[in-house]
């Protein structure tokens, strides 16, 4: 371990706050291990309802406190439309500047591009090294996900930043393989400047817990399990196209969704592939929750729209169902995922938009009743989503910069 004098000053921006599951399992997981051999500051931007002081928020500070990362929380506004924008645009300026100021943090680290909007006005005033953690092309996400247009001036003015951020990044950390190559191509960003860290899993909050590894019986119950959002990236009507096909095959489906969408909504996809009847459960639960729900399902199922955007994703169910033994059954939505399915034998790729054939029935079948298929997801997880991979990467990236 460093003395503490001699530690490394981090500034980490993030617009996810802590609070909420996706900056908690993205961001404070690593900060929390980085913290032993650096001088972490985080600034995040947190949501009204988490940001005021109560129970929660007092405990999130204490833990930070304990974990010694300095931590500035910073209200998320939202509400007032464009004075909220303007509100926190301000912020991304000024908060990360008075940082600066005082501490003179020798590295910033951001999370995304929104973070990235003060981030040139920085350079001109302070000398550190910047490291851009894309988590995607975030405006064509945009145009892919929100219905943006290429021709608007908000697309055009994000491109016009994401080129400049990746330029004057001294490393660009990004999900994928393929977003790796690509950048590389289209920036002449050299490979070593660039660097692949994938969505991590904690290994202490999601392990295998199978009640049975008993053989399946295709005359028994298929639990299909489907995690996260089911619009805008995702469309869940193609994979209820899957539901079908194995229905049809006289098996009995019991499907559960986790995630914050109502079961109304859900009942609507299902009456409009005429899929009412179907047994299903939709929850919300907390995170220390879901491995044990994940545990139950045969297989974890989503298909992603075809997109750009999808060349530089890695959605963090992936990492989270296999670490459990669950596994997963996707679209081929990038080289990375289709490289990961056909090598190691994780899950199915599957095309949802066709109906389900005999041959990739087949497919799904035999991995559902291998045996050895929990220990394997188990396994590959623990090889390229572990959170002490992701947190030893991050440690090489900020001793060497």
């Amino acid at each position: 371990m460093l003395k503490t004098e001699q530690k490394k000053k981090v500034l980490y921006i993030s617009y996810d706050g802590i609070m909420e599951p996706l900056g908690y399992s993205q961001v404070l997981k690593y900060l929390e291990h980085l913290s032993t051999d650096f001088d972490i500051t985080l600034i995040s931007y947190e949501k009204s309802s988490s940001r005021i002081i109560n129970k929660d928020f007092l405990q999130m500070k204490q833990y930070c406190i304990e974990k010694k990362i300095n931590w500035e929380p910073k209200k998320y506004q939202q509400g007032l439309f464009l004075i909220s924008h303007l509100i926190n645009i301000t912020s991304i300026f000024f908060s990360p500047f008075f940082q600066m100021a005082k501490n003179r943090h020798q590295i910033i680290h951001i999370r995304s591009y929104m973070p990235g909007l003060g981030i040139l006005f920085l350079k001109t005033l302070f000398d550190f090294k910047f490291i851009f953690d894309i988590r995607g092309f975030w405006a064509d996400e945009k145009v892919d996900r929100l219905g943006w247009s290429k021709d608007s001036l908000k697309y055009k003015f994000f491109k016009k930043l994401e080129t400049k951020l990746i330029k004057r990044a001294d490393i660009v950390v990004t999900l994928t393989e393929a977003s790796k190559e690509y950048i590389h191509n289209k920036y002449q960003k050299s490979t070593n400047s660039v660097k692949v860290i994938r969505t991590c899993v904690d290994f202490t909050e999601f392990y295998i817990d199978k009640q049975s590894l008993n053989t399946f019986n295709p005359s028994s119950k298929l639990v299909i399990g489907y995690l996260g959002s089911i619009d805008t990236a995702y469309d869940f009507n193609s994979f209820l196209n899957l539901i079908r096909g194995l229905e049809i095959r006289s098996l009995k489906i019991h499907l559960k969704i986790l995630s914050k969408t109502t079961p109304e909504i859900v009942l609507n996809y299902l009456k409009i592939n005429n899929l009412e009847h179907l047994k299903h459960e939709v929850l919300f639960l907390n995170r220390d929750q879901l491995s044990k729900e994940i545990n139950q399902f045969d297989l974890l199922g989503f298909a992603l729209k075809p997109s750009f955007s999808l060349i530089a994703s890695m959605p963090t169910k992936i990492g989270e169902s296999l670490a459990c033994g669950t596994p997963i059954i996707c679209n081929n939505f990038n080289k990375d995922i289709e490289k990961m399915i056909d090598l190691d034998q994780i899950g199915v790729l599957y095309d949802f938009t066709k109906d389900l054939d005999q041959e990739n029935y087949e497919k799904i079948i035999s991995i559902i009743k291998d045996k050895s298929t929990p220990n394997r997801c188990h396994e590959f997880s623990k090889k390229y989503f572990s959170l002490q991979l992701g947190v030893k990467e991050y440690c090489e990236i900020y001793k060497n910069l």
